[in-house]
């Protein structure tokens, strides 16, 4: 009798083995669509590769204090929300290198880096500087 989910599954072991060998070691992943599903833990181990926030490691806020403040200003920052993917733009700037959705919210118009029948993966981009700045110099006055 089995009475919890089949986390485990093929899609996510050809996701893991994607990551551990198509991505930098320190790359940093967050899955946007998943809510309390347990799998990113799951990618988390077997990819090793960091991941964001996920629901699973909250669980740990109660024996750590600078973890539980840490954890909840990761999760009201990317995941209280159901994901719009109006908010992947800020995904850079919070030191996310990809992110991973469930097929049935891919991206219109953007190729992901890996996809199967279960998950689609995308670069999380650098934000954009706004007109009329620029984010280097070259010594012209």
């Amino acid at each position: 009798m089995q009475n919890y989910p089949m986390e485990h599954t093929r899609e996510l072991a050809q996701l893991s083995q994607w990551a551990r060998t198509a991505t930098p070691q320190d790359a940093v992943f967050l899955f946007p669509d998943a809510d309390q599903a347990l799998y990113p833990g799951i990618f988390r181990a077997e990819a090793l590769r960091a991941v964001y926030v996920d629901w699973k490691t909250g669980g740990q806020v109660n024996f750590f204090k600078d973890l539980a403040e840490e954890w909840w200003s990761r999760w009201q920052k990317t995941m209280a929300d159901p994901f719009d993917q109006k908010d992947v733009g800020r995904y850079r700037g919070l030191g996310i290198d990809y992110f991973v959705l469930q097929r049935k919210n891919q991206l219109g118009g953007v190729k992901p880096l890996f996809e199967n029948c279960r998950f689609v993966v995308y670069q999380a981009v650098r934000p954009c500087t706004k007109p009329g700045r620029s984010s280097s110099t070259d010594g012209a006055s």
